[in-house]
């Protein structure tokens, strides 16, 4: 797989504020999210929130990525960031908001973005569970095309977790039979990717 890791600083108002200022009801279920761009489905991506996610102290409507103004390809002028949630969840281009006293229900909850398969029943209006939290991964930091000398390496990588810090990355060259402690070096922030490497003798 070829791609990025990477980390970024979000700097916006935390959703709860906005809410409470607001006058959000204490019987509010769902916080329908609704971005600007008219052209998509729903004339506007819609995500339908928990109401008790979006109260959480770390849900966020940034306006501010990196110590500069949020970019429009990230989302100017308001995004929402739910730490440790996928990312439709994150909307961009944030122009409404409505908390709402029962389940609602959109195509991104129902049709998109769900679990699907005998595990998954449909529930309610939905056709099976929404997808929510990430997973833990893990991502390699190699030269492309990837090939290394025979002999002693050090390899490098990258692991994330949705719910709290890395404590412990294994690897294992034996399909998983045995497992080796990885080092953890550097500082972790919270919700961000935490370094990892170990010697590898190739």
């Amino acid at each position: 797989m070829m791609g990025g890791v990477s980390n970024g600083e979000w700097v916006g108002a935390g959703l709860k504020d906005v809410l409470t200022l607001a006058g959000i009801h204490a019987g509010a279920v769902s916080v329908l999210l609704v971005e600007l761009d008219a052209e998509s489905p729903e004339e506007g991506f819609w995500y339908a929130l928990p109401a008790e996610k979006a109260m959480h102290p770390d849900t966020l409507l940034a306006y501010g990525l990196n110590g500069e103004t949020l970019p429009r390809d990230h989302g100017f002028p308001l995004r929402v960031i739910v730490p440790g949630w996928v990312g439709s969840a994150n909307i961009k281009w944030l122009g409404r908001i409505v908390a709402v006293s029962e389940q609602v229900w959109t195509r991104n909850n129902t049709t998109f973005y769900v679990l699907m398969g005998d595990q998954y029943p449909p529930q309610d209006e939905s056709q099976s569970k929404p997808v929510t939290m990430q997973v833990i991964k893990s991502a390699l930091v190699l030269p492309w095309p990837a090939e290394s000398p025979a002999g002693r390496q050090r390899i490098r990588g990258y692991a994330q977790s949705p719910a709290g810090p890395i404590s412990r990355v294994e690897w294992s060259t034996d399909s998983g039979r045995t497992w080796t402690d990885a080092d953890l070096p550097g500082r972790q922030s919270d919700y961000s990717w935490a370094r990892f490497e170990f010697l590898w003798d190739a």
